[in-house]
């Protein structure tokens, strides 16, 4: 069955919510339910990926070039929050404020990502401009994070949430991406 393109990216940005989510609730209490949740929304991105592509076929142009950034990056969204929540579990980094702040702000970016996405006009400006936001104040926690790991007395734990907090900025660098994307049809 194909799917619209207006479908497949309502499905990627809402898979990219819940991994969002469920990286937001294993960072402020470690889970394997939280866990469980983020492999397998990486698993449903990769079927809307493929939605994505077949939906996009029929576009031509700057509409299928922009079509194809925001499905490309949505999917690199999930992928890093996912491995972020992977690498955290597999490398037992102890949640803190920091890591909690930048997965909440991760979270919150994704779901005024998902709002534009499903809006038009000054909606769906005003969603993309908050959901810009929220990635940018994901960047700013991670490079507070990172500061305040260099401080820690164990030099393993310092770059192990270090590497954490970057797949989280990753994350919101795509999201970043996405916004640019989806704002290529919006009309002044």
């Amino acid at each position: 069955m194909r799917r619209s393109a207006a479908e497949s990216l309502k499905g990627q940005t809402e898979t990219l919510v819940d991994a969002a989510t469920a990286a937001a609730d294993w960072f402020r209490r470690p889970a394997p339910s939280a866990l469980s949740a983020a492999r397998t929304a990486r698993l449903r991105a990769r079927g809307w990926r493929e939605a994505a592509v077949l939906a996009h076929k029929s576009l031509r142009g700057l509409p299928k070039s922009d079509a194809a950034d925001a499905s490309f990056a949505l999917r690199e969204a999930v992928e890093h929050v996912t491995q972020a929540v992977s690498e955290g579990a597999r490398f037992t980094v102890e949640s803190d404020d920091g890591l909690v702040r930048t997965a909440e702000a991760v979270r919150e970016a994704s779901k005024a990502l998902a709002a534009a996405a499903a809006g038009r006009g000054k909606q769906k400006a005003a969603a993309l401009v908050l959901a810009k936001k929220w990635a940018g104040e994901a960047e700013r926690l991670r490079r507070l994070t990172r500061s305040e790991a260099h401080e820690l007395p164990s030099l393993m734990n310092a770059l192990k949430r270090e590497a954490v907090s970057n797949r989280l900025s990753n994350a919101a660098e795509a999201v970043q991406q996405a916004c640019d994307a989806l704002s290529g049809d919006l009309v002044e």
